[in-house]
């Protein structure tokens, strides 16, 4: 086999071979927004319009505009999701029909479209892989080595795709976005690269397009229109003075077309009002300074992230990174690396060195989701540094080749580059591998990344409320107790926090602690009145509630107090009124439980005045006669109450018994 086709081989296992579990994960996360409980998807080709018109959120939130900061419009990666639909969903398209439903996930989890969408993913994954590659070979053929393993080319795209901070954009379906716009951004910067080289124009053209398939797919390629004329002042290839002019107008103009169609979609180009919720503003309280420190503090826990990648976390919402300023040692030792990477930038830039490129590339793919510019909505994510990932793997594979050379006048083991590649490459792989399995679902990751996120307050609430959806599959106590210590570390965080609120509501409920789960709807509905959920919840709360104190009547009346029956069920008639299950009680209190029949029956025609035909009330008008020996008006009652319930054996049964006492 041809040294290029080993190469291309090796990228490919680098991508599958960690990755191959990622076909036995169902759906997770934000999945439900863009998938299976998005109108626009579940339309099929009739929503296509509203996909490309439309909020990315607005087919799962409703028609309303920047629905999270900055308002998402990602209509390319969508419209692959309900492509996927349409051609593989089969009978599927015909049990969902054409609205969200809750229901949905199931039924899409149990079909093949999720190992159909990750698959999607792997195939773009690799295609990106294949496409870095060849872009940094075709741009710096003097960064090649004798030995192919050894290129930097090679070495940093190897180690781009195996590191775990790439798993959550690959794991997670809703993640294509960000493989899409770095697939659609390198398309672009190739044929950029690929017109200075051979002068053919319609490179120019293809260019334009890869810009429009990223930008369509995810807002972040914008920043390519600084990478592509950057790379090509470092490429080998010296070019032409308005090179940098012609590569640039395609990019301009699918950036120009972009941000129209962008802004028509939206209604405007950015968050105009500040966010009043500390979820999708985690810099709500804090100061200009302490934005500024807090960013910088992120800054050092993605170093630490991409250098060692543990532990992992989808989650770093308010309060898992504290707001932090400029007293804090760190964040000092941030701003003194920031200067040391600035020094090496303009060492750098004149002699075009390698670290100059990469520290560049990195800071202005980087710019965009890093919060210094504007908020993005939370403190960080693995999936922010996607694109800026490879400055960081070029640097690492550039000091690798560097302590190579330096080597080279020595008598160096051939095994060494093996030695030292081979065990990155292994744990960074066996990491991904390990990771992918915690996206599985919502409810492994939530319990998962809950022992990691344990401050944040999101995570504990969806890990509350993943231990409850746990509980209604399998009642287990232990369920329930989980939920309610991350329901209880989630209202500490934030005790304005309704998700949580709700979700404890719905814990006592399981607990029958009905007045407790009551208490917590009613205060929600009462202060919030456009939250019907709360409302309708506290009114099944208040009928099981009911029932429940109904039956605690029955108990009592088996242990033999009937004083205490009697008192619970006059308070529950006082608090509710006379309704028929109450009267029914009562009566049957005051004849199991006192022996006055007599006084029972008062309550059971009050029942059949309301309901002349409540088949329980008639029966035990005629049980009640058949105790005081009245047999003629006990067997016309029995009989009544068999014409309504037919297939009673009991009431057979009493009937026959009082007819054969009736022949005596």
């Amino acid at each position: 086999m041809k040294a290029r086709n080993w190469r291309y081989l090796f990228i490919f296992i680098a991508v599958f071979l960690p990755n191959i579990n990622t076909l036995t994960l169902d759906y997770a996360l934000d999945d439900r927004l863009v998938i299976f409980e998005n109108n626009y998807t579940l339309q099929g080709w009739a929503g296509t319009k509203d996909i490309f018109t439309q909020d990315s959120f607005s087919g799962y939130f409703g028609h309303e505009k920047n629905l999270v900061a900055g308002g998402r419009y990602r209509p390319l990666a969508q419209f692959t999701f309900m492509v996927e639909y349409e051609l593989f969903g089969g009978d599927l398209k015909n049990q969902v029909g054409m609205d969200r439903d809750p229901r949905n996930e199931q039924l899409f989890t149990d079909s093949i479209l999720p190992t159909v969408s990750h698959f999607g993913n792997l195939v773009l994954y690799l295609l990106l892989a294949f496409l870095i590659y060849h872009t940094l070979k075709t741009a710096f053929p003097r960064w090649d080595h004798e030995k192919w393993y050894l290129s930097i080319h090679f070495v940093a795209t190897i180690l781009f795709v195996l590191h775990p901070l790439h798993v959550e954009a690959v794991a997670n379906i809703k993640g294509r976005d960000e493989i899409m716009t770095m697939l659609g951004a390198f398309f672009a910067l190739y044929t950029s690269i690929q017109f200075v080289i051979t002068r053919k124009k319609y490179y120019l053209l293809l260019s334009f397009l890869g810009i429009l398939f990223s930008l369509f797919s995810k807002e972040n390629g914008i920043t390519f229109l600084a990478v592509v004329p950057l790379v090509l002042y470092f490429m080998d290839s010296k070019p032409q003075k308005w090179d940098y002019f012609w590569t640039l107008i395609p990019l301009f103009i699918g950036s120009a077309i972009f941000l129209y169609v962008r802004y028509r979609a939206l209604g405007s180009m950015m968050a105009t009002e500040e966010v009043p919720q500390i979820l999708n503003n985690p810099f709500l309280h804090a100061t200009f300074g302490e934005r500024i420190a807090t960013v910088l503090y992120t800054w050092a826990i993605y170093l630490k992230l991409m250098i060692f990648p543990h532990p992992l976390t989808h989650d770093y919402y308010p309060h898992q990174i504290e707001i932090t300023n400029f007293s804090n040692p760190v964040v000092l030792l941030v701003l003194l690396g920031i200067i040391g990477l600035i020094y090496l930038i303009i060492k750098g830039f004149r002699k075009k060195t390698l670290i100059a490129l990469a520290i560049s590339y990195f800071i202005i793919t980087f710019s965009i989701t890093s919060n210094l510019l504007f908020s993005v909505g939370t403190f960080m994510n693995d999936r922010f540094l996607f694109i800026p990932l490879l400055g960081f793997t070029l640097i690492i594979s550039f000091f690798f080749i560097l302590i190579l050379k330096k080597m080279g006048g020595r008598k160096v083991p051939a095994a060494l580059p093996y030695i030292t590649l081979l065990p990155l490459f292994i744990l960074y792989g066996a990491k991904t591998f390990a990771r992918n399995f915690v996206w599985k679902n919502d409810i492994k990751l939530f319990t998962t990344d809950v022992l990691v996120s344990d401050n944040s307050i999101k995570c504990n609430t969806s890990a509350g409320g993943s231990y409850l959806k746990l509980y209604k599959e399998s009642p287990k106590e232990r369920y329930l107790k989980s939920a309610y210590t991350y329901l209880s570390k989630a209202l500490q965080l934030d005790p304005t926090s309704t998700n949580a609120q709700m979700l404890l509501a719905e814990y006592y409920f399981y607990k029958k602690e009905y007045a407790e789960s009551y208490q917590i709807y009613n205060q929600i509905a009462t202060s919030n009145p456009n939250h019907e959920l709360a409302a309708q919840n506290a009114q099944l709360v208040l009928q099981a509630w009911h029932g429940n104190r109904v039956e605690e009547t029955t108990k009592l009346l088996e242990e033999g107090k009937a004083v205490e029956a009697m008192q619970q069920i006059n308070q529950l008639i006082q608090e509710q009124g006379e309704q028929v299950n109450l009267l029914i009680q009562k009566g049957r209190v005051f004849g199991q439980g006192f022996n006055r029949t007599d006084s029972a029956r008062v309550y059971f025609r009050k029942v059949l005045a309301i309901d002349p035909n409540n088949a329980q009330t008639l029966e035990n008008m005629g049980v009640s006669f058949a105790i005081e020996n009245r047999l003629d008006s006990a067997l016309y009652y029995l009989e009544r109450a068999l014409e309504y319930n037919p297939n009673s054996e009991t009431l057979q049964q009493n009937i026959e018994m009082v007819k054969q006492n009736l022949k005596k």
